[in-house]
């Protein structure tokens, strides 16, 4: 029994393998390559429609941010879609989003691997557990992160939400920090991941795998073969490419909505199209915008500290 009262204890010796990130740290380009693998099976994000779900049922959600009704605008078609059918992942593995919750989420998670796959592989956001630790399922799991540089994940943040709250004016004009609920950090714990991460070291393993995604795009070869060896899948060199086509998602599980969403919005286009990690292209930045400096700098003390820990490529 851990000291936050949760039962970690191993139920099987199943390879199953979280890979915990904060949003924007080129995780789900590395989910699709995963995914890819011979033999697994695939959760996208599932705590992560748990907390879409517990923040749209909210009324206090609407009064505080305004602006997000033409984000759930964008979901209601989504759903829209879902109820005619014929839409892109249609006959796969999704599940309703309406049956996500933490019960639920944990009770599908201590499930066996589905047969004929090798391991379990669940990709999802430290936000989405977020004060439901008792929630993780009691599974002889790995627990893995990804980290990228905050000056990167902030501007990457926003792009997509200038993209997703319809923000037509000056980059420089949208305050990242305040403008939208997803990372309003009054409701979270400060940086989800470093808090999450501490909270494995402290309760189930003390040397969580951490890989950095500017290693992952300057050695992508060494950075997923460590990986691999590290949470047990055999390497092999025909995992650095993946079919560019998405239709294979709809394997995948998770929220089907969310999941339609993403195609409809071209959230998930970049990395659900991709074929390889693509090299990195721009520098890394000195410095963020104004309206951006308050979001990177509640990531600058824990990615230090992790970036200390992670599986180094080159060594």
């Amino acid at each position: 029994m851990s000291a936050n009262g949760v039962n970690n204890k191993p139920s099987s010796k199943e390879n199953k393998i979280f890979m915990w990130i904060n949003p924007r740290s080129l995780s789900t380009s590395f989910e699709k390559c995963v995914g890819c693998m011979d033999n697994a099976q695939t959760w996208h994000e599932p705590y992560t429609s748990c907390y879409f779900n517990l923040l749209f049922n909210d009324p206090a959600t609407f009064a505080l941010f305004p602006g997000m009704r033409a984000f759930v605008g964008q979901f209601m078609n989504a759903q829209k879609l879902v109820d005619a059918g014929g839409h892109l992942y249609e006959g796969g593995n999704l599940s309703p989003v309406t049956s996500f919750n933490h019960d639920w989420v944990k009770e599908q998670l201590e499930k066996p691997v589905a047969e004929g796959k090798d391991f379990m592989f669940i990709k999802d956001t430290a936000f989405g557990i977020d004060g439901y630790y008792d929630k993780l399922p009691q599974i002889n799991a790995k627990h893995t992160f990804i980290i990228r540089h905050p000056h990167r994940v902030a501007l990457s943040a926003r792009r997509l939400l200038m993209h997703l709250y319809e923000h037509k004016g000056d980059p420089d004009d949208f305050n990242l920090s305040g403008d939208h609920p997803f990372m309003a950090w009054e409701k979270l714990s400060p940086d989800p991941l470093f808090k999450l991460w501490n909270y494995v070291r402290e309760n189930i393993d003390p040397n969580p795998i951490v890989i950095d995604a500017d290693d992952l795009q300057n050695y992508p070869e060494e950075t997923l073969r460590k990986y691999c060896e590290a949470v047990g899948i055999p390497f092999k060199k025909k995992y650095t490419n993946w079919p560019k086509s998405d239709e294979s998602l709809k394997y995948f599980h998770g929220a089907l909505e969310q999941m339609v969403w993403g195609k409809n919005e071209g959230v998930y286009d970049a990395a659900f199209l991709s074929s390889c990690i693509l090299p990195l292209t721009k520098p890394l930045p000195d410095k963020v915008p104004e309206k951006c400096e308050g979001y990177a700098a509640e990531f600058r003390e824990g990615y230090k500290i992790m970036y200390e820990t992670r599986l180094k490529p080159t060594e």
